[in-house]
């Protein structure tokens, strides 16, 4: 119960119905909530007596579900189920930030799952070469592609390093090559372990740490966003990164969920002099991914960028003196994340940087940027356009992100201020400053920045259809990803 605005009692409670209608509805929601269990998680099996059970299947449980709820809304049609079950959701409805990102996580991260088992069963592997299993659970092994190799071995076996071990040649070492794991960094594979112990299995507990961290991160996201263009455009901000065609990462075994997590979260309780939530979040930047230290010059950014509105507002005092002092020493957290994560490698492999120097091998730091666009302008220029993308279609889809990303570092910061403005530009410029646009696609799926200026920008209808295109594409690139066909 409630009252309402108008000082009238009003009943906010489930809707009442026959008790076999309630008891429909009950095992409905427990049929659904346990198929969807089983798609992460083998079922049980046992015996009673001489009878043994078997629960294996969740499309066999789905369908059940989906047949319960059917017969009871034929011959009970109101209060419906949704109805009964929307006071309980109310909650979330009413948190702003939560419910404002539900719909656009759980459309985008269902939709993505849904062409992944498509494109497994209609489109298939390649035969050649052979692609390992990690589990009998086929849905499981969807999400447990490229990368996420890495970070399963990692979670399972942790790091390792041989006496002597030297890694030799040009081309990126294979997942056997456990000398190699030091070039992952280890916040994602630990959460991944330890959620695996909950959940039974390490690739259901990456999957789990994944979709968590990217729905936590669209509420920070939402948030940094509304204290910058209001609710509408924050809304519109969540949407567009939701159905990025890049953002196919979020629900799959990759360190972008938690990136992004860490990055908006400590930007976000920093500007608010929230400096342990701050400096939580920076030292997990620091520790998920060799750019997270870079967190810390836009921290620095936004203490300076609050110090210098204080100055124009005259209000400039020894409080404001203060607050930058300390948010100095938490801007250094990202930096520590790294320094502890290197401090391990030097026990490992006697190298603090090993995890830098691993890196070479997947093409950085082997030419310049002037190198890298001569070579590509040389290449336009003998095979044509279209030669050039039937050569190098990869190459064409990493330089169209860089380029949308290059393109929004002036805007941002004219319209969003420093510390967002240059977001965009230390996560863009020196992996392309690295001789290689390998990635890059990927890496703008975290510029949060990017989206909130595309909200700015493109509205109501234009926005739809911008959101629409942004799905075709996800969803192509998901197939192309799933099949085990490399696209970034």
């Amino acid at each position: 119960m409630r009252f309402g605005s108008d000082a009238q009692l009003v009943d906010d409670r489930a809707p009442s119905c026959p008790w076999w209608v309630q008891a429909l509805d009950l095992l409905s929601v427990v049929l659904i909530v346990a198929g969807l269990a089983l798609i992460v998680r083998a079922g049980p099996r046992f015996a009673i007596g001489s009878l043994f059970i078997s629960i294996q299947s969740p499309w066999r449980v789905l369908a059940w579900a989906a047949a319960i709820v059917i017969v009871r809304h034929l011959f009970y049609r109101q209060p419906s189920l949704p109805r009964r079950l929307s006071p309980y959701a109310a909650p979330i409805a009413r948190s702003r930030p939560l419910g404002a990102v539900a719909i656009p996580f759980v459309a985008s991260r269902a939709a993505v799952l849904a062409v992944a088992y498509l494109a497994l069963v209609l489109v298939g592997n390649p035969p050649e070469p052979a692609r390992p299993s990690f589990s009998d659970n086929q849905f499981l092994n969807l999400v447990t592609k490229w990368d996420g190799e890495w970070y399963y071995n990692i979670a399972v076996d942790g790091y390792r390093w041989s006496e002597g071990a030297r890694l030799t040649g040009s081309s990126p070492p294979t997942v056997g090559r456990p000398d190699a794991r030091l070039a992952f960094f280890p916040a994602y594979p630990m959460l991944m372990r330890a959620a695996g112990w909950i959940a039974g299995n390490p690739i259901a507990g990456g999957l789990l740490v994944s979709l968590a961290a990217f729905l936590w991160a669209l509420t920070y996201v939402f948030r940094l966003a509304r204290d910058e263009v209001g609710d509408a455009e924050a809304a519109g901000a969540v949407l567009l990164l939701a159905f990025y065609p890049f953002s196919i990462f979020y629900g799959v075994i990759y360190t972008e969920s938690l990136f992004l997590l860490a990055a908006a979260g400590g930007l976000y309780h920093f500007r608010r002099a929230e400096w342990l939530k701050a400096a939580v979040w920076g030292v997990l930047a620091g520790l998920t991914r060799p750019n997270g230290f870079l967190l810390s010059l836009i921290l620095a950014a936004a203490a300076v960028e609050r110090l210098w509105r204080a100055r124009r507002a005259g209000t400039l005092d020894r409080h404001e003196w203060r607050r930058a002092s300390i948010g100095g020493f938490v801007a250094v957290t990202p930096v520590v994340g790294v320094m502890i994560y290197s401090v391990f490698c030097w026990s490992l492999s006697g190298d603090p940087l090993m995890w830098m120097r691993l890196h070479q091998f997947w093409g950085r730091g082997e030419r310049t940027l002037l190198q890298l666009i001569a070579d590509r302008m040389e290449k336009m220029s003998d095979l044509g356009v279209v030669g050039y993308i039937r050569e190098m279609p990869i190459d064409v889809v990493n330089n169209c992100a860089a380029l949308l990303a290059v393109l929004a570092i002036w805007p941002v910061f004219r319209r969003l201020g420093l510390a967002l403005g240059l977001f965009v530009a230390l996560n863009v410029i020196p992996p392309l400053l690295s001789g290689t646009t390998l990635s890059v696609a990927r890496l703008t799926s975290t510029l949060f920045p990017l989206f909130i200026w595309l909200a700015i920008r493109v509205r109501g209808e234009r926005r739809a259809s911008l959101v629409g295109a942004f799905a075709l594409l996800q969803g192509f690139f998901a197939v192309l990803f799933f099949t085990w066909r490399r696209f970034y």
